[in-house]
C-alpha cells in the first residue's frame, strides 16, 4: 500500500483515521501550548496580547499533529514543542514589519540557509536565489527585512517603565536553561549528522519529504521511480536513522533485525561511529540553531 504524507487528505481515498488521530494528538497536548505560551510570555512586552500567542501556539500544534511521523524515534511532545514555539515567534515577528507573502519568503529563505548549513554547506547568495526561485536582489532584500525584524524585536518595550527588551536579556534566568540548550542543539546536530550520512538518494528524499514537506508523488517522478518504492527508500532511511539514535539515546525503540536494508544500516551505523562525536554533534547543532535564530 503506498504511503502518503499525513498532512494530505485529498489522496487518503476518504480514509479518515490519520485525521481522527491527529485530533486526539491536538487534544491530549493542548496544556502544552498553556505552558510554552506561560514560559515565553516573560520574554515579550505586557501589551503583547497572550491571547494571541495561545491562538498561534495552537495552530504549531495542529500543524505538529499532521506532520509528526513516530517512525523517527522522536516523542510528540518534543516535536510538537518546536512547532509551537516556531509559531509563536512567528505570530510575533509578523507584527507591523511585514506582509504575510514577505513573511513567508523570509522564512523560506531562513529554511533553505538552515538546510545547507545542516549539509555542511555554506550558502552564498547565488544558492540561495537558485534554490528559491528568485534573483539575488531578492535574497538581499529578504535577509535586510529579516535582519530589520529581528531588530524591531528588541526594540519592543519589554515593560510599562519601558525599558528595552534587549536590556532586560541579561536579567533573564537562566540557571536551568544551559543544559537545556545543549541539550537540544547536541539533539539538532545528531539529526543532521545522520541525514547528511545517508546514501545520496534516501537522503534526498528525507530531505524533500521532511525538510521541504513535498509530496511523495512528486518525489517519485523526479526520481523516476514508483510512489511504493519511494515510500519504501523512505522507510529504510528512518530505520536507518532511527538505528543511531537508539545506539545513543534511552527509550528509541530498536529497529528489527529483518527490517529491510539491514546491510546498508549496519555499513551507515559503522560509518557515523567513525565520523561522528558528541562535540561534533554540539558543534553542528549549534550552526543550525543558529542560522535559524
Amino acid at each position: 500500500m503506498e504511503e502518503q504524507p499525513m498532512a494530505s487528505t485529498q489522496d487518503m481515498g476518504g480514509n479518515d483515521t490519520p485525521n481522527r488521530d491527529a485530533n486526539q494528538l491536538v487534544l491530549e497536548h493542548i496544556e502544552l501550548v498553556s505552558q510554552l505560551v506561560q514560559q515565553m510570555a516573560a520574554s515579550y512586552p505586557r501589551h503583547v496580547d497572550r491571547g494571541e500567542l495561545w491562538s498561534a501556539g495552537v495552530l504549531g500544534l495542529v500543524e505538529a499533529s499532521r506532520r509528526f511521523d513516530p517512525a523517527m524515534g522522536i516523542s510528540f511532545p518534543r516535536y510538537a514543542a518546536i512547532r509551537i514555539r516556531g509559531a509563536i515567534i512567528d505570530s510575533t515577528r509578523s507584527r507591523d514589519w511585514a506582509s504575510r507573502r514577505v513573511r513567508w519568503q523570509v522564512r523560506e529563505l531562513e529554511t533553505a540557509e538552515a538546510t545547507m548549513r545542516a549539509q555542511g554547506a555554506v550558502p552564498t547568495e547565488e544558492d540561495l536565489a537558485r534554490l528559491l526561485g528568485c534573483s539575488v536582489d531578492r535574497v538581499r532584500e529578504l535577509r535586510a527585512q529579516a535582519q530589520s525584524a529581528a531588530l524591531l524585536s528588541l526594540e519592543w518595550t519589554a515593560d510599562d517603565d519601558g525599558e528595552a527588551l534587549a536590556n532586560r536579556i541579561e536579567e533573564t534566568n537562566t540557571a536551568d536553561l544551559p543544559e537545556e540548550s545543549l541539550e537540544e542543539d547536541e539533539l539538532m546536530g545528531t539529526i543532521s549528522t545522520a541525514i547528511r550520512h545517508l546514501p545520496p538518494i534516501q537522503r534526498e528524499v528525507i530531505e524533500r519529504y521532511y525538510l521541504k514537506e513535498e509530496m511523495l508523488a512528486d518525489i517519485a517522478a523526479d526520481l523516476g521511480v514508483t510512489v511504493a518504492r519511494t515510500s519504501q527508500i523512505r522507510s529504510e532511511a528512518i530505520n536507518a536513522i532511527r538505528a543511531y539514535l537508539a545506539n545513543l539515546y534511552q527509550g528509541v525503540p530498536e529497529v528489527p533485525q529483518g527490517a529491510p536494508g539491514h546491510q546498508m544500516r549496519a555499513q551507515y551505523l559503522a560509518d557515523l561511529a567513525a565520523h561522528s562525536t558528541w562535540r561534533t554533534r554540539l558543534e553542528a547543532g549549534t550552526r543550525a540553531a543558529r542560522a535559524v535564530s
